[in-house]
């Protein structure tokens, strides 16, 4: 699963940090980055994301199932490095879109103080 990690930036504590998750749509030389609002995740982009690519098959997999519960030191568990893909070529356009912290499938901090 497609997941940026993300250190943890207070000093002291067992929690190790966040993943958060997210997906690639289409492929080209124009790169566009959705920000999604208040409590939406990822999937809430749908439509822009057929508008952009004319697809909403993810470039970076198939199918996510969903994940189950985590603990504090699942979460901070490096994720596993995918190689680099070829150059992006051509007139189409990539997207990419995550879920914000404590939203869909990116990790939930413990404490409400770790949300900015």
């Amino acid at each position: 699963m497609p997941y940026c990690e993300v250190d943890r930036y207070q000093a002291g504590d067992k929690w190790e940090g966040v993943r958060l998750f997210y997906r690639r749509y289409g492929r080209g030389a124009t790169k566009v980055l959705l920000v999604i609002g208040l409590a939406g995740t990822h999937d809430s982009w749908g439509p822009q994301i057929r508008g952009l690519t004319g697809s909403m098959e993810p470039a970076d997999g198939g199918d996510v199932p969903e994940p189950a519960a985590r603990t504090d030191e699942e979460a901070a568990a490096p994720a596993t490095a995918t190689a680099p893909e070829e150059e992006d070529v051509g007139e189409g356009i990539e997207v990419c879109c995550f879920d914000n912290r404590g939203v869909g499938r990116s990790t939930i901090p413990p404490h409400k103080s770790y949300y900015s």
